[in-house]
């Protein structure tokens, strides 16, 4: 038998890429971690591909090409680690392997990413039920606790519809007599009159009395709290608009943007201090924002008699703001997006900032503004968007401001680069808003809007009307600063909204 042999006289030297593995059961293992890591790789590309695609916010064509190019690249991988025996040849083998590795990591980082859309999407879609926090208050000159109500006279608002299932968990813990007012101003009196020892009141209707009775604050102490479950939209009856909405035929649609005075939980209910309808027409890349004054003196819907505060709306759920608004416009709203002070200081910093103008110089809470463009991050957004005080205008001024700040988001959020990481966008908001859109609807708007690309045009109006001191629904005959509606301001608003909505 002959040997090839060295310059040294001994056997040659064998190529370390091409040195053979021992044979037997190690190359057999490895032969088999390589057909389980291909196996694995081909498997998790498949999946992630079906997950993205059931999300439908990737193009089509985006997706087809994207799935070419990954299978291709999947398939040079995982096809010889498959096929061979490739163990006996170690460096190629290894390198082979640790791509699978890579590939399996990058599959799983895109199904969590993808995993925390859809998680996002369940959280923000409208509760089935919702829980209402009560208050069991008493003057602090007689607070001593809930037991001391113990057999008293409990006074509490014939307008709230879900009294009787406050009364009867209060029941549970303190066995009293209740006493039925019509509204907030005759309940606050019959308190301090102490006609009634105590009140049980849904916490919400408490920010009533901050515009109201802003002293009742200090004369009253929290003996008792408690929730209870009740189902959303439990609200006045509703009562369809008398005004015809306007014919449409193409994707356009309407979102009612609330903004509620509150941090934390976006389950608590409370006043509505934002009232903007975005009208959007997505064929024409149009946006119209139309922003409704809080003190605007509207018919609540579901209500008769005396007309009310937008703002007051909120107290009653959703479903009441979203009706009223209808009627006042003559629309049909298909969507709500519902949000607080906390979510947009967070979408604003998470978008890296927005730039915004503003028509008054101004200072509020150590920010200062000019007349211009200013870079704002969440927390100066947030306090450029409440202010009303530095203004000749008042609350005219400050839905402009918060329309333009609405406008900077929808502009910055538009942007290829922000679209890429729509995932970890949503998934940061957490709990921070709700909406009524459905994910098919969403998804499908980032569809659009990645495939063309387009840029938005966003216009922005605003009703008008004259102050005046006033009886409202929720709080009664005291008088209240409201705004009486400019008819002819509704009008146009009206009229540009069939507008934008049509073709």
């Amino acid at each position: 038998m002959n040997l090839e042999t060295s310059a040294g006289g001994g056997p040659a030297a064998t190529p370390e890429d091409d040195r053979p593995t021992p044979p037997g059961r190690t190359a057999a293992v490895l032969r088999r971690v390589g057909q389980a890591l291909a196996g694995l790789l081909l498997v998790a590309f498949v999946a992630l591909f079906v997950y993205l695609l059931r999300l439908g916010a990737i193009p089509a064509m985006w997706m087809a090409g994207g799935g070419v190019i990954g299978l291709a690249v999947v398939a040079a991988i995982a096809i010889p680690l498959w096929r061979s025996r490739l163990p006996q040849q170690r460096v190629r083998y290894t390198v082979l392997s640790g791509l699978t590795v890579l590939g399996l990591v990058g599959c799983l980082l895109g199904y969590l990413a993808v995993g925390d859309v859809d998680h996002f999407l369940d959280r923000i879609e409208p509760p089935t039920e919702q829980v209402a926090t009560y208050d069991v208050i008493a003057l602090k000159a007689h607070a001593d606790g809930i037991a001391s109500v113990a057999g008293q006279t409990v006074g509490q608002l014939s307008i709230d519809p879900n009294r009787a299932l406050a009364d009867a968990a209060l029941n549970q813990v303190v066995v009293v007599t209740y006493q039925d007012f019509t509204n907030l101003g005759t309940l606050a009196d019959a308190l301090i009159d102490q006609q009634v020892n105590a009140l049980l009141l849904d916490h919400a209707y408490l920010s009533v009395y901050d515009d109201s009775r802003p002293d009742f604050e200090a004369q009253y102490k929290v003996l008792y709290s408690f929730t209870v479950v009740v189902k959303p939209g439990v609200t006045p009856s509703a009562t369809p608009s008398a005004t015809p909405s306007p014919t449409v035929d193409n994707n356009s649609f309407i979102v009612y943007i609330s903004g509620i005075d509150q941090y934390g939980s976006i389950g608590v209910k409370g006043r509505s201090d934002v009232n903007i309808l975005a009208v959007v027409n997505p064929d024409k890349g149009q946006i119209l924002l139309v922003n409704t004054p809080r003190d605007f003196y509207v018919q609540l819907r579901g209500t008769t008699g005396l007309r009310d505060k937008l703002t007051h709306a909120g107290v009653y759920g959703i479903d009441v703001s979203v009706g009223t608004l209808e009627d006042l416009y003559g629309v049909d709203i298909d969507y709500y997006l519902r949000v607080n002070f906390d979510s947009v200081t967070q979408l604003v910093n998470l978008v890296g900032g927005i730039e915004v103008y503003s028509d008054n110089a101004f200072r509020s809470q150590g920010y200062s503004f000019q007349v211009g463009w200013n870079s704002m991050d969440g927390a100066k957004a947030l306090v450029f968007s409440r202010e009303r005080y530095s203004f000749a205008g008042g609350d005219r001024v400050r839905g402009q401001n918060q329309e333009r700040v609405i406008e900077a988001l929808i502009q910055k959020m538009v942007q290829p680069s922000q679209l890429v990481h729509f995932g970890s966008i949503l998934d940061a908001m957490g709990g921070g808003m709700e909406t009524s859109m459905p994910r098919e609807a969403m998804m499908s708007l980032v569809n659009q809007q990645l495939s063309s690309g387009q840029a938005w045009t966003v216009e922005r109006t605003s009703v008008d009307g004259d102050g005046a001191m006033s009886p409202t629904y929720t709080y009664g005959s005291q008088n209240l600063y409201v705004m009486v509606p400019d008819e002819t301001t509704v009008a146009a608003a009206r009229q540009r909204i069939a507008e934008i909505l049509a073709d």
